[in-house]
């Protein structure tokens, strides 16, 4: 065997690059949830529209009423015990809404100044900075591009949760909607919070999913297929007196699974694809079934000083109830931009190598290709007069309502109290 070779002190080896941008992954699965044409659901692109009108027309659940034989033709009473004598005919007259909002506007930027093209990019090329400025130029554009296509991206996923649990979406900034953002009229029965919330030993959390079940059945129409749980609730869950009295009943012993390889039924793929982790299934006592699964993924919610916290898309406190046969459109307005000329889309395929009217789609996006498109973005760059700095900027404006607004039904469980 040789004799390593003793390496002077000032001796170095160039280890490989790591951009950790590249193993970033973006999950997508509240989006995933709009714009399903199994379900009826689609996507509608308008980039000449300023803004989005919505109609909902709300069905009810009446029977026919009854009526003696050889009387008047007039009905005598009604399907519904205790009400009047008569009851209107509302075929043609069903409870409906109807309200106009602007397009959002979500815009990101990133600076590219000539200086920075004469310096060695790290991770990219070796110690003796053998890359040409074009290539350089190159590199910069694409990797800030693709990463102001993924915070677009998380952004959608933001929103897409907001809408799915609140019934409402923000359109002027990132928080909790207003009166002038967009309101899908969710039945105020369809945010259920319970007397004691699932941490304290008082609460019962099998009444409450039941009682969410039951709102969703009649107000959504549609019966309840899966219950996405909060880190939070789904460990208070597992250790209320309530639920671990109830499922220790042989009666109820095989109603509630949690195994390590659940393999949900193949409807869900396109949510577990997504992000979505499954946890298991549980029969309510009313005799619901639903798939459990739970969403731990995170982003980063930069304070006005800057400080970086880690914050769930899927609060941690909440339990969401839904369906897969639930509707729920997306929609994608128009930039905010005079549209490019023929000579800047040639300026940015030459600087960056990519065309800005097809965006490229950024690696490790988690979901099925027709999740994100690249008509949701609208892409282009321009330059400073004295040519010593240029800005590549993405707009997207997106609108995720839930059509079917009360086919979704939220508990507010977390906590001790």
């Amino acid at each position: 065997m040789a004799t390593p070779v003793t390496f002077d002190l000032f001796s170095r080896i160039w280890a490989g690059g790591f951009d950790e941008h590249q193993k970033v992954f973006t999950p997508t699965a509240g989006q995933s949830m709009f714009g399903r044409t199994d379900n009826g659901s689609y996507t509608m692109f308008s980039p000449n529209s300023n803004a989005l009108d919505i109609e909902i027309i709300r069905a009810n659940l009446r029977i026919a009423p009854l009526m003696p034989r050889g009387g008047v033709g007039v009905f005598t009473g009604s399907s519904t015990a205790g009400a009047a004598a008569t009851q209107h005919n509302d075929l043609q007259f069903n409870q409906g809404t109807t309200f106009s909002r602007k397009y959002p506007l979500l815009e990101e930027t990133s600076n590219l100044g000539a200086d920075q093209l004469l310096y060695r990019l790290i991770a990219y090329e070796g110690p003796y900075g053998d890359l040409t400025m074009e290539d350089r130029t190159r590199i910069l554009g694409r990797r800030a591009y693709t990463e102001l296509i993924r915070r677009c991206i998380r952004t959608f996923e933001y929103l897409a949760w907001q809408s799915l649990t609140l019934g409402k979406q923000s359109a002027n900034a990132i928080g909790t909607p207003t009166s002038s953002d967009y309101d899908w009229r969710r039945n105020a029965a369809n945010t259920i919070t319970p007397t004691h919330q699932w941490g304290s030993a008082l609460s019962t959390p099998l009444s409450d999913i039941d009682t969410g079940c039951d709102q969703m059945n009649f107000a959504g129409k549609v019966m309840p297929e899966f219950a996405i749980f909060g880190g939070q609730v789904m460990q208070q869950f597992q250790t209320n007196p309530s639920v671990t009295t109830a499922y220790a009943n042989k009666l109820y012993f095989e109603l509630l699974r949690f195994e390590l390889d659940e393999r949900p039924d193949q409807k869900f793929q396109r949510f577990v694809n997504a992000g979505l982790i499954p946890y298991g299934r549980i029969k309510t006592p009313k005799g619901y079934e639903l798939t459990v699964f739970t969403y731990p993924h995170m982003y980063d919610s930069t304070s006005s000083n800057g400080t970086q916290t880690a914050t769930k898309y899927f609060p941690d406190n909440y339990v969401l109830l839904g369906s897969t046969m639930t509707r729920a459109d997306r929609y994608f307005g128009p930039p905010e931009r005079l549209n490019l000329t023929a000579m800047e889309m040639q300026m940015v395929m030459e600087r960056f190598g990519f065309n800005p009217s097809v965006p490229l789609t950024p690696p490790n996006v988690m979901g099925e290709g027709t999740t994100v498109l690249p008509q949701m973005f609208y892409t282009d760059y321009y330059q400073s007069n004295d040519r010593k700095h240029g800005t590549m900027r993405v707009q997207a404006a997106p609108v995720f309502p839930t059509t079917q607004t009360d086919g979704w039904v939220t508990i507010l469980a977390g906590g001790a109290s």
